[in-house]
């Protein structure tokens, strides 16, 4: 399998320098803030969406959704065929304000050559592959497009326009649409080859390939959107993929702009499986430790070799890890109706495989039913699972850890390091702590307005774990070439964390930590802003959506379910609004 081999993506070197507050003022020991509500002004425009493009997922699910359409009987072995081209697509880059921490693949929008070319690959092999055969294409179009009749040859191209059409464009096809489509087929009679002309032409629209909004005709800066529209947004927010056939149903008839109708197809729509895969990624990707190493990297020196103590690492331990925390979100909101803080705090094992499992000391979890209770007291909440604590060496890492925590989890800001900064990680020590070295690498000069109050205390609470996320008491010190421990030094876990801005409340461990996070309204707040991002594919404007972010914090204070949490952005007015003004 191919792994990622990451550096120390960030360092030590990345996080020194002056650190500034939100306004870029020196912070002189203050924590900068974050907004942790918002004030909806409904007569504030939100800025205008530009034209988006499917992402790359989106893409390959909405081509593999018509195909299953079109030719139901061979869709798995017209879809195999077309894996290859679906390949070689460009995948989506994570794009956020922080190019290693909490971004989101939809946010992707660049367009590249490759995006082009592929997609027009994909369209001319699945129209080939749709009608090559007589049977195949009698699926497609009907009988009427195998029969030796040409009299009817233009009314079954058109009927196969337009019930094909209006999946692919998502819209009613018009008359006008008809005419552009048919073009290369040229005059009857027609044959396969005709048919896969007109198939390839209606997959490169622009059409499927971006999300085209006009809204309701009639209105002017802001327009709600027309019911086929909102169908889209509603299904590619939830499903990755174009709507079914009872959304589609819905916004032919009207019913979808009723709400009436709308909350039926919101509450249908959240209950089917997969919203499940589509929000997984949602927290898959601001949860993601993209600083965590594959963690059998170093396996078979002996540093590392006698830090692990007979435990060995396998190749997929680090997505083990990864996935775990993934589980735990959708487990909180699928299964165990739970709400944002039970995610924080939560004390329950989601390990499914036996090499994650016995880090943990717990039975592997089967993915469903109830999960195990972590039996180590110091295991508390989010902040303590192995994915957060885990660094693929022999030494912790509390910069990267105090980093997530304040960028991920809380949305502040730490602004670049200097030109000059060394990107040097602290080294394992054979006399002192890993805090110990930390602090005085960063304790003076220009460093020390950064680490001393936004980012070591918040490291520095979960050194009680090593760099495998196992429970110590003390840790071990290593000769670097034999392995041989020389030392042990105390671990040191009492911090000032200052999650609010000149908090000095004392947190003596990863459980008080977690505490002051839950109770702090910064993690619902920053949430709101993530999912913000998530949904609309875009940074939010902290002013201009204030409302779509209010609806969704207001469920978080609220301690709704997470479930109704994320139904919340469905029924926001922004979600089924087009904005034209820039």
């Amino acid at each position: 399998m191919m792994r990622r081999r990451w550096p120390w993506l960030l360092g030590l070197g990345a996080l020194t320098g002056a650190c500034t507050g939100l306004i870029g003022e020196p912070l002189d020991g203050e924590v900068g803030s974050t907004p942790t509500s918002f004030v909806c002004d409904p007569d504030v425009v939100p800025e205008a969406l530009p034209l988006r493009r499917l992402s790359h997922l989106q893409y390959r699910n909405t081509v593999s959704d018509l195909v299953r359409f079109a030719v139901p009987s061979a869709a798995g072995e017209i879809l195999g065929g077309a894996e290859p081209l679906f390949a070689q697509l460009p995948n989506d880059q994570r794009v956020g304000p922080d190019k290693h921490y909490a971004g989101f693949t939809r946010l992707d929008q660049a367009l590249q050559q490759q995006h082009v070319d592929g997609a027009y690959r994909v369209a001319g092999e699945v129209g080939k592959a749709l009608t090559a055969s007589p049977s195949r294409l009698a699926e497609l179009a009907g009988a009427c497009a195998t029969d030796a009749d040409a009299a009817n040859d233009d009314a079954c191209l058109d009927d196969m326009i337009r019930r094909l059409g209006e999946r692919a464009l998502r819209r009613p096809v018009t008359d006008e649409d008809v005419a552009f489509y048919r073009g290369p087929a040229g005059a009857a009679p027609f044959d396969g080859a005709d048919y896969a002309d007109v198939v390839a032409l209606l997959l490169n629209a622009p059409h499927l390939m971006y999300f085209v909004e006009h809204g309701q005709e009639g209105s002017d800066s802001t327009a709600p959107l027309d019911a086929y529209e909102l169908a889209s947004r509603l299904s590619y927010h939830f499903w990755q993929t174009l709507p079914d056939e009872p959304l589609f149903e819905a916004a032919r008839t009207g019913a979808l702009l009723t709400e009436a109708g709308y909350e039926a197809e919101v509450e249908r729509i959240f209950k089917d499986p997969r919203t499940q895969a589509a929000m997984g990624e949602l927290f898959g990707q601001w949860l993601d430790n993209t600083t965590l190493e594959e963690l059998d990297a170093r396996v078979g020196t002996p540093l590392f070799d006698a830090f692990t103590a007979g435990y060995t690492p396998g190749p997929d331990l680090r997505e083990h890890m990864l996935a775990e925390v993934t589980d735990a979100a959708l487990h909180y909101t699928f299964e165990e109706p739970g709400t944002f803080r039970d995610l924080l705090t939560s004390r329950k094992s989601f390990a499914r495989t036996e090499d994650l499992a016995s880090l943990y000391h717990t039975p592997v979890w089967s993915g469903s039913g109830e999960p195990p209770e972590f039996t180590e007291p110091e295991r508390a909440g989010l902040l303590t699972r192995a994915a957060f604590l885990a660094t693929g060496s022999a030494n912790t890492r509390p910069i990267m850890k105090g980093v997530f925590i304040r960028k991920a989890l809380l949305c502040d800001e730490i602004p670049p390091p200097p030109p000059n900064a060394a990107a040097n990680p602290p080294q394992l020590s054979e006399s002192l702590s890993t805090r110990e070295v930390v602090e005085e690498l960063t304790g003076q000069g220009a460093c020390a307005g950064c680490h001393k109050v936004a980012i070591n205390p918040l490291g520095f609470a979960t050194e009680n774990f090593d760099s495998l996320g196992r429970v110590r008491t003390e840790q071990a010190l290593f000769d670097p070439d034999t392995g041989a421990v020389v030392a042990t030094a105390g671990v040191d876990t009492e911090v000032v964390p200052r999650v609010e801005s000149g908090d000095e409340t004392v947190a003596q461990n990863a459980q008080e930590l977690t505490n002051l996070i839950a109770a702090s309204p910064k993690p619902y707040a920053c949430f709101a802003r993530q999912y913000f991002r998530f949904t609309f594919g875009r940074l939010e404007d902290l002013n201009r959506d204030a409302c779509a972010l209010e609806e969704v914090k207001l469920a978080l204070d609220e301690g709704k379910p997470m479930a109704d949490v994320l139904r919340s952005i469905a029924r926001s007015q922004a979600f089924r609004m087009r904005s034209f003004v820039d």
